[in-house]
């Protein structure tokens, strides 16, 4: 008898005092006793029926015979030796019998033996072989592994992912073992297959499946490998789907404060906002507070609230019908109307829309200025044009006649010359500033030292100076203004300013001419005594062909100081005239420009 217990469990086949005791202790208990051919047969039993003893009487301690699973098993068969002449007692307690019965269910699964031998080992290495290429590869940057369908799965999706390919395991091995076994797909015995094919299309689909597992397993690790390139915080913002959706939630947060930062409760509106908001805050709390009552008094509470926001609505409709009114007859031209009535939200709107009602009101007024100037533009190139050229034909006539004695002819000939001589002038002129007009001029800019090109002006200016009766005084600065200018259109400004003064400055009168310097600007101020009143538009006299001669009786172009005001503008300055009484006041002011700047 084998025993692998400290108790003596022969004594079970005994009928004594001890025997019953020890049959007590185990309530389960079943002898063996094979003879010595080795057949086997149960001697005495307890805890158990007929069905599991012939159950144990077929277990594999009464198998002899061991097949290997190849085709046509039948024909390939081993054969042990069973026990003889021994009898074998197993005896168990009540929690040892059903642990024991569990135990031997789970050893006897075929599959658990599959796995043990050697199948979970396998797949653990592919695990870590695809571990370790989703690891190792992206190291070569020219392959670009990693950048396309791996870089945009979420680590949420990634580790799902991996859990899911490790639970797949448990389809793998039953799988794997009917793949083995040859029942994979159906049985060999029920069908007109091959059973070669058969093989082939189990180890197919085995492979598949294999392969599909360790590809989600690598597009997973190879995803999670990112952490090391973007760094672990970057990574958690930007590859979680948690850290996206705290991402958006503190980015809206924050939008929040900063709205709630920018309420300006200095505004009535949001003062009467606050207001309500508190007093229905404080009346809903009351309501929650007397429970069932509260709900009664919701009730009317309601329908009040429903007639004030009405009310409110009403006056917001009845002020945006008033604004309406107003933008209606802006539309239809009538910019005189205003707006009297207080808007309340609304208010912001109607001050912007009084200004858009003035700015309509200064645009009508300058275009109704730029017609009469274009009017007054042709009819005043007409009247200069025609004046030298009437002359001409009159004094070309005058030369026809046979009767004119030499020295007349003389006289109509230098009459000539003056007034094609003016009329050449006031054709150069018309250019120049059409010219400055549209931007179409080349300056050559160069370093100018303003006080002598004044200097040089009034030099080449002195018959006509003296002819003028006008004194000029000229006050430079103590050291040189030098100023980076165009020569030419430089000269050509001062000389026609000068000019400006001769012709219509009184007589017996002084000129000035200012030069001063204000941190980086230099103003030039030429100012003198008119000899008629100062009766024109200081805005306007700037203008093409625009006077201060009305009658245009004195001999000039009107163009004068429009090729001043181009000429200044072009070169980056500002030109302005003042009038006070009978006092002309130009000045032009022009930036210096520092070497460092120029460079």
């Amino acid at each position: 008898t084998l025993t692998n217990t400290v108790k003596q469990l022969s004594l079970l086949q005994q009928d004594t005092v001890d025997a019953q005791n020890l049959k007590t202790t185990y309530p389960f208990y079943i002898i063996f006793q094979y003879g010595e051919d080795g057949s086997m047969q149960v001697l005495d039993y307890a805890g158990l029926d007929q069905a599991q003893i012939d159950e144990y009487k077929l277990m594999e301690l009464n198998k002899t015979e061991i097949q290997d699973g190849l085709d046509n098993w039948h024909q390939y068969k081993d054969r042990i030796k069973p026990p003889s002449d021994v009898t074998i007692i197993y005896a168990s307690n009540l929690e040892e019998f059903y642990l024991a019965d569990d135990i031997k269910e789970y050893w006897s699964d075929p599959q658990h033996f599959f796995s043990e031998a050697g199948f979970l080992y396998a797949y653990g290495i592919a695990f870590v072989c695809v571990f370790l290429l989703a690891m190792l590869l992206p190291l070569k940057k020219s392959w670009k592994i990693g950048s396309g369908l791996a870089a945009k799965i979420p680590l949420e999706i990634s580790v799902a992912g991996i859990i899911a390919s490790i639970a797949f395991y448990a389809l793998l091995l039953p799988m794997a073992w009917e793949t083995v076994t040859g029942y994979f797909i159906c049985n060999p015995e029920y069908t007109i297959i091959p059973r070669k094919l058969l093989n082939i299309l189990d180890y197919c689909v085995n492979f598949i499946a294999w392969m599909a597992d360790l590809a989600v397993l690598y597009l997973c690790f190879l995803s999670i490998r990112q952490v090391f390139t973007l760094g672990l915080a970057r990574y958690l913002k930007e590859k979680t789907l948690t850290g996206r959706i705290l991402v958006w939630f503190i980015q809206k947060l924050k939008k929040l404060f900063h709205s709630l930062g920018e309420i300006d409760l200095s505004e009535s509106s949001n003062k009467y906002i606050m207001k309500v908001l508190a007093v229905n805050f404080v009346i809903l709390l009351l309501l929650c507070s007397i429970w069932f009552l509260g709900i009664a008094i919701l009730i009317p509470y309601t329908i009040l609230l429903f007639f004030i926001l009405k009310r409110s609505v009403d006056d917001i409709k009845k002020k945006y019908a008033i604004l309406l009114e107003a933008t209606s007859r802006i539309a239809d031209g009538n910019l005189e109307g205003t707006i009297e009535e207080d808007l309340g939200v609304f208010e912001p709107l109607k001050d912007e829309l009084t200004k858009v009602q003035s700015g309509f009101k200064i645009a009508v007024e300058e275009e109704i200025k730029s017609q009469r100037l274009k009017t007054d533009l042709i009819t005043n190139v007409s009247h200069d044009l025609k004046t030298p050229l009437t002359a001409i034909i009159t004094y070309i006539n005058l030369l026809k006649e046979e009767n004119i004695s030499e020295e007349d002819r003389k006289s109509y000939i230098e009459t000539l010359d003056n007034k094609s001589q003016r009329l050449k002038r006031l054709i150069e002129d018309l250019f120049e500033i059409s010219k400055a007009s549209s931007n179409n001029v080349t300056l050559n800019l160069v370093d100018v030292d303003l006080v002598n090109l004044i200097q040089q002006v009034l030099l080449e200016l002195d018959d006509k100076i003296t002819a003028s009766e006008v004194e000029f005084r000229f006050y430079p600065p103590a050291d040189k203004v030098i100023l980076s200018l165009d020569s030419e259109k430089t000269y050509r400004i001062f000389e026609n300013l000068i000019v400006n003064i001769t012709k219509y400055a009184m007589p017996h009168t002084r000129a000035y001419i200012d030069i001063t310097r204000e941190n980086d600007v230099v103003r030039i101020v030429l100012k003198n005594v008119s000899i008629s009143e100062l009766e024109f538009n200081t805005e306007e006299i700037s203008e093409r062909f625009v006077r201060g001669d009305q009658a245009r009786n004195t001999e000039g172009s009107g163009l004068g100081l429009a090729i001043v005001k181009s000429f200044v503008e072009l070169q980056g300055g500002k030109f302005r005239i003042y009038t006070d009484g009978d006092l002309f006041k130009a000045v032009i002011e022009w930036k210096t420009v520092k070497k460092d700047d120029k460079e």
